[in-house]
């Protein structure tokens, strides 16, 4: 991994879950100085719900992200515990692949690989806006109020945006595993003309 802080880089990504790091890494495989801002780095690749890669509704796109040279398929090949071809008994048109992970190893393994990746650097923070000049994007800005420049940026935030907690009568903004919510970032989208249709809790 680079560990340049400059203030300038040719992608962004915002957000390292799976969607993330490989957005990450092929625009860093592509050539581009590729920073990451994720709010919390030990999490990165992290899956606190479903610890299934493939299956009927995924398996189509999981093999799409290893023809294209993505990282999914050969890090659940690494860490799986165990895997299995479903619907053996119908036609090859409803059969497809599933495997479990080890959701540890599924993550470490995976921030290795994206901390080992040439061009790709890594940052902690929580952006909370975006700059823009004549509809343009030229930066993200994090809540510290640190500003990196781009003209590429790539938001992967997923569930967190507006993320909220349900607990039956109980709601509270929230992101998963104890990470907080892209609150911020909802806000950003609003105001440069985005419907956002999650709202936070009252």
């Amino acid at each position: 991994m680079s560990h340049s802080r400059s203030g300038k880089y040719e992608v962004i990504v915002v957000g390292a879950g799976h969607a993330g790091c490989e957005a990450a890494l092929a625009a860093a495989r592509l050539g581009a100085k590729t920073l990451v801002v994720t709010a919390n780095t030990d999490h990165i690749g992290h899956m606190p719900c479903n610890c299934s890669i493939g299956g009927p509704a995924k398996a189509h796109l999981v093999r799409e992200i290893d023809a294209l040279g993505g990282e999914m398929g050969r890090n659940i090949d690494a860490t799986y515990t165990h895997i299995r071809l479903l619907n053996t008994s119908k036609g090859p048109a409803v059969q497809s692949l599933r495997a479990q992970a080890d959701t540890e190893q599924y993550a470490h393994r995976l921030g290795d690989v994206l901390r080992a990746q040439s061009g790709v650097v890594i940052e902690q923070g929580e952006v909370v806006a975006f700059e823009v000049d004549r509809g343009r994007i030229r930066g993200v800005v994090t809540s510290s109020g640190h500003t990196w420049h781009t003209n590429t940026a790539i938001v992967t935030v997923g569930t967190f945006l507006n993320g909220v907690v349900r607990l039956g009568e109980l709601s509270f903004p929230a992101g998963r595993a104890g990470d907080p919510p892209a609150a911020g970032l909802s806000e950003s989208y609003r105001k440069l003309g985005f419907e956002v249709k999650r709202r936070s809790p009252n």
